[in-house]
């Protein structure tokens, strides 16, 4: 019982670690402090290396690994940033441009991950409202929020529903069409919002044409990258596993590109992958000590079946955890009480769902958000907590509300 004690408070400092990213004295983000927990937990000798590493779940480490290996070969070849330029360019009128914004941003998060559209489009969408001497802010926050939105469409949207498509096994079509209408609603909703915030900058009025450069395209690589892409997809429709259909396509890039993989290769995000195997062996260790039995017992007193009540609470405790703790550390400790209901594919997709939207409600609620606050903070713009939250609180209560009971 003693060994338990240890492993509750190792697994209490480690989503401490999580969850307070500036702890006086420390400079410890959310990979080191999975890292922390995992090394105090060999050290302490309540788990032996190779305990360890079988509690990794490399399925997903190497299906993250090849959607980033692809999605750097885009971003290399400049794909996003022309996108991005385009959808500029063609906006008349700032309305157009907060609807463009919208939904190209969701679009695309949905294919090739939230967090990397809010890096690429950011810089673009700032230059053009410093160019046009528009408020970036509204743009800004409908860079983060419909990112995220989108991002809950499909398995590739980001890394939690990589996890959850994992783990339930859900085609790729069925989850894309069950989640298409929360999504679209959520979207819609989203451009409401903003609109009616913002309503004295946004309007129909004419803009004038937006003159500025970016890299030239690299077409030949952007190409290649598209016709991996498209296989990989093909592969997820034909029901090939999520892993396997990731490792055909990132092979394919690199035998096809005709680039260095080290030029590519460090873009990649390494620090995600290192997050999740860290996460990995500190939740093994906790349900190797019993506590995830207790926390379903606990939850199964409240979660009790798949009705409206147990679904809209099973919402709300996710979207509480994911802005405690980060959404993927919330959805694996969901996980288990997600089992124990039965793991149905509405549920599963419920979680994935919750999980995603509740990431909108403050500044901090996903990484995304925190990507588009650190970018226009390099430009001199500041998109501060409380004007985002106040599009937040809303966006996220009525897009929860409709996710829910749509599922």
């Amino acid at each position: 019982m003693q060994n338990g004690y240890l492993i509750l408070l190792i697994f209490i400092i480690t989503y401490i670690f999580i969850a307070v990213q500036r702890i006086p004295g420390l400079r410890i983000d959310r990979p080191s402090g999975v890292t922390i927990g995992g090394t105090l937990l060999l050290l302490t000798g309540l788990l032996d290396i190779h305990e360890a590493y079988s509690f990794i779940d490399w399925d997903v480490i190497t299906f993250l690994l090849g959607m980033m290996v692809m999605i750097a070969y885009l971003e290399f070849s400049g794909f996003f940033e022309h996108v991005a330029l385009f959808l500029v360019r063609t906006s008349r009128s700032t309305d157009r441009l907060l609807l463009s914004t919208i939904f190209s941003s969701a679009f695309l998060s949905a294919f090739f991950v939230n967090d990397t559209i809010c890096l690429l489009f950011t810089p673009i969408l700032l230059r053009s409202t410093r160019y046009l001497r528009l408020n970036p802010l509204p743009y800004l926050i409908a860079i983060a929020t419909a990112s995220n939105i989108g991002s809950a469409m499909t398995i590739t949207g980001n890394p939690q529903n990589m996890y959850i498509g994992i783990q339930s096994g859900i085609p790729f079509l069925k989850f894309l069409i069950v989640m298409l209408p929360p999504v679209a609603a959520g979207l819609g909703v989203n451009y409401i919002v903003i609109r009616l915030m913002f309503r004295r900058e946004i309007n129909t009025n004419p803009m004038p044409p937006v003159e500025i450069t970016v890299t030239p395209l690299k077409k030949s690589i952007l190409y290649k990258t598209l016709f991996a892409l498209a296989i990989t997809l093909a592969l997820f429709i034909a029901g090939t596993g999520y892993p396997l259909a990731v490792l055909v396509g990132m092979s394919l890039i690199f035998l096809i590109g005709y680039i260095p993989p080290r030029d590519i290769l460090k873009n990649v995000n390494w620090t995600l992958l290192l997050f999740f195997a860290g996460l990995f062996v500190v939740m093994g260790a906790f349900e190797k000590a019993g506590y995830m039995k207790h926390l379903i017992e606990f939850g199964a007193a409240y979660l009790t079946d798949e009705s409206l009540g147990s679904r809209v609470g099973l919402s709300l405790a996710t979207a509480f955890l994911s802005n405690l703790v980060s959404n993927v550390p919330a959805v694996i400790l969901m996980q288990p009480m997600i089992e124990h209901l039965g793991g149905s594919d509405r549920l599963w997709m419920l979680l994935a769902m919750s999980s995603t939207f509740a990431g909108n409600l403050t500044l901090i609620g996903s990484v995304a958000n925190l990507i588009v606050a650190e970018k226009a903070q390099e430009a001199d713009v500041q998109m501060g907590f409380l004007a985002y939250f106040k599009v937040g609180l809303i966006l996220t209560l009525i897009t929860l509300l409709i996710g829910t009971l749509w599922l």
